[in-house]
């Protein structure tokens, strides 16, 4: 498996997202039935991955509004497809 450079340079950080996301995940599965502790998991994981990503171009010195834009889009798409398509 190849290892981009950038992940290579700076593990901690994408070591630190993956326990970020492999923590909601647990959190989501083990949440039971309860529609209301899936959302606000679905919404804490989504603004752990904004304030990460921001966090991440911030250090590397582009941060910009675009990439602000950007990032809260994904951010929520990620939160309307999964309130919508799971609960």
């Amino acid at each position: 498996m190849i290892i981009p450079k950038e992940v290579r340079q700076k593990p901690l950080e994408y070591i630190l997202l993956g326990i970020v996301f492999l923590t909601g995940l647990m959190l989501y599965l083990f949440a039971g039935f309860d529609p209301h502790g899936r959302r606000l998991i679905v919404y804490g994981l989504a603004a752990c991955y904004f304030f990460w990503s921001l966090l991440h171009h911030y250090k590397r010195g582009d941060l910009h509004l675009s990439i602000v834009v950007e990032y809260l889009v994904i951010a929520l798409f990620g939160i309307v497809l999964l309130t919508f398509s799971l609960f």
